[in-house]
């Protein structure tokens, strides 16, 4: 039964059944972010909500999660289904139970236990006159409550795969199990068109057939026919063997898998596969063998069973989460550590590349100073270059005038006398002018040679031809 799971599993968190949800159906791959997205999207109007714990049903081959809302149920909102990853999953919350249906509870326990109106009264410290208007309300708005209460069963057809806007058997056996609980006001014959109202396909033909048989059958009886056709039949043996072989899944928190062996065992209890006095040390057995554990609670746990203490589920639950909050703020630790350690493995790179390029700036510094006084020495160099050429190369200075000799040819002039250190021969002189295709400039008249110069000292005469001997 989907609300007593609830209600169970909210005793064992501590949370109060009224402001709890069960969620089933959600696919086992579903990871948070889905999970809660898809939650939010269904629960908003119903407030804040937070998710206490998941576990994996093998009957339903699905995860299970209890969400506590931040106030009570109101069942105007809750929603019956919520969309989600693999088909709608099934919304279970403990059915509501109104004033009048107390006072009917209590008036019909104080009628099987002997006693009558008056002495209720009296026991109450109630006058007679309340006690029948209370009753006599009761009465009167008990249609009115019955109409208002009223919800329309899910629809199952008895298909192994259900379609489209139908729902497995399970979820639909846990809403219909409450809703009959709730119709306990209601006629037999009300009650069996409101079970035959959801059901299609087979299921409806099994319950057709049952009812032609014997009319007289109650909502109950066709219930419990559909839970032996459709339901979940397995052995005792089969059971104990789940119990025995449950272990941790990867990737599954050590809380949710004792959770998830925690329902496996209440369920064999509940078919007389394991006894009750049993059930807690086989906890600890599966815990021990089947987990994954921290060594400080492997340690505790084996310490337990040596002195033959097994906890219960409560015990064991509440040192599992220890462990789990030690594991979880070591990680935190260790991981603010390697962050410091990269951060400052950062900086230091960082400033080795500060450095590095530093270097890199002096060296380029010291290039450029290097090529600048490369390129002064050149230009220097040019500038010698320069103020060594003679000035009378093809270039007249501005003091001489046009047409005027040049200091050249004055100085040429002056050394062409005979003896003199720039003499030259006439043919020599002449042939190389006009060999180098200079004219004379006007007014310049060539120098005579002076071939009277008999001792020649100083000058270096033609030999004469052999003619002119």
């Amino acid at each position: 039964m989907a609300v007593t799971m609830l209600q169970d599993w909210c005793r064992w968190m501590g949370v109060s059944a009224r402001r709890g949800l069960l969620i089933l159906g959600i696919p086992e791959d579903c990871d948070e972010a889905e999970l809660q997205e898809s939650l939010e999207a269904a629960l908003w109007p119903m407030g804040h909500f937070t998710v206490l714990g998941k576990v994996f049903r093998e009957e339903d081959n699905a995860t299970a999660a209890l969400v506590e809302l931040d106030r009570e149920v109101n069942y105007a909102l809750v929603p019956r289904e919520i969309p989600g990853t693999g088909g709608p999953w099934n919304v279970v919350f403990v059915p509501r139970c109104s004033g009048d249906e107390f006072l009917s509870r209590v008036f019909h326990f104080l009628e099987q236990q002997g006693q009558t109106v008056e002495s209720v009264a009296g026991a109450l410290g109630l006058g007679l006159r309340r006690v029948c208007w209370l009753r006599s309300v009761s009465q009167a708005v008990q249609p009115w409550v019955e109409t208002m209460r009223y919800q329309r069963l899910g629809v199952f057809s008895g298909r192994d795969q259900p379609a489209l806007g139908e729902e497995s058997f399970e979820a639909w056996l846990h809403h219909t199990a409450d809703m009959l609980h709730v119709w306990q006001g209601v006629s037999e014959r009300e009650k069996r068109r409101r079970l035959m109202e959801g059901l299609r396909g087979t299921a409806l033909q099994l319950v057709h057939g049952l009812l032609a048989e014997n009319p007289a059958r109650t909502a109950q009886d066709c219930l419990a026919a559909l839970i032996q056709v459709f339901g979940d039949n397995e052995s005792q043996a089969t059971l104990r063997v789940k119990c025995l072989t449950a272990q941790q899944h990867s990737g599954e928190r050590l809380s949710a898998f004792v959770l998830r062996l925690e329902v496996l065992l209440q369920k064999a209890i509940e078919k007389g596969a394991l006894a009750r006095a049993s059930a807690d040390h086989v906890r600890l057995r599966q815990v021990l063998t089947r987990a994954n554990l921290t060594e400080p609670l492997d340690e505790a746990l084996r310490k337990l069973r040596v002195v033959g203490r097994s906890p219960s589920f409560l015990e064991m639950l509440g040192l599992v989460r220890e462990s789990e909050a030690w594991e979880a703020s070591l990680a935190r630790s260790e991981r603010a550590q390697a962050e410091e350690g990269a951060g400052a493995q950062t900086n230091a790179q960082a400033d080795a590349r500060a450095d590095a390029k530093a270097e890199d700036d002096k060296v380029d510094e010291k290039e450029q100073e290097q090529q600048e006084r490369e390129r002064e020495r050149e230009e220097e160099d040019d500038s010698d270059d320069r103020d060594a050429v003679p000035a009378g190369l093809g270039q007249a200075r501005p003091s001489e005038a046009p047409g005027g000799p040049t200091p050249a040819q004055m100085g040429a002039a002056s050394r062409a006398g005979p003896g003199g250190p720039g003499y030259e021969p006439e043919g020599l002189t002449r042939s190389g002018d006009r060999e180098a295709g200079e004219p004379l400039e006007e007014g310049l008249k060539p120098i005579p040679d002076e071939s009277g110069n008999e001792d020649g000292a100083g000058g270096l005469g033609l030999p004469k031809s052999s003619s002119g001997k």
